[in-house]
């Protein structure tokens, strides 16, 4: 802006010079008198400044290749933001897992009492010495067809009055209340003497 200033102030000097200059000299004669030229130039005092220019500051430019590997590093975030979320996402379908399988789980009681086997509802036939029982209408639940009823070949742990048996449950027992089994006379007589006839248990799935 200095510079500027002071080439403008050049040329307007050098305008009045020229001016001056001509007052001496008649319009159409060439001026001769070089040194009164000269003085002129000195009188008018055109003494002209011309500052130091002024620094530019640098500039640092920044390469764009660290732009792209910024933005592969959040690729692979995405990635592994995914990759947690699948885990998640398959540790909470385990846990849902575990609740259904125990929610059948837990401790019953009923009564227990003993009959004569023979064909069951699940569809198999069986015998007296066999470690089997037949579950309650109420636990067993009703299946469009009855041989594959879920319940059917799951085993429990009876606990009675004399001792423990474990049994596979084969058949459905419909005047039994909920927690209630209906044994075998093999599985019986390892809880209670068949003279009982009907005896407090306990049971929960094996």
């Amino acid at each position: 802006m200095l510079m500027r200033t002071s080439y403008l102030m050049l040329a307007a000097a050098a305008v009045s010079m020229l001016a001056h200059v001509a007052d001496f000299a008649p319009v159409g004669e060439p001026i001769n008198n070089v040194s009164s030229l000269e003085q002129r130039w000195v009188d008018l005092g055109t003494d002209v400044k011309v500052s130091d220019p002024v620094p530019v500051p640098a500039v640092h430019l920044v390469a764009r290749g660290k732009k792209k590997s910024s933005s592969k590093k959040k690729k692979t975030n995405n990635k592994a933001k995914k990759s947690s979320k699948k885990k998640k996402s398959s540790s909470k379908k385990k846990k849902a897992s575990k609740k259904k399988k125990g929610s059948s789980g837990g401790t019953f009681k009923g009564d227990g009492t003993y009959y004569n086997a023979g064909m069951g509802s699940c569809g198999k036939t069986n015998t007296d010495h066999d470690m089997i029982a037949a579950l309650n209408a109420p636990q067993m639940g009703y299946a469009a067809n009855p041989n594959n009823n879920p319940n059917c070949g799951k085993y429990a742990k009876v606990k009675g009055p004399k001792g423990t048996v474990r049994v596979k449950i084969v058949d459905t027992c419909p005047p039994c209340k909920k927690g209630s089994l209906d044994l075998s006379p093999a599985a019986f007589i390892k809880i209670a003497d068949l003279a009982a006839g009907r005896v407090p248990i306990s049971w929960s799935w094996d």
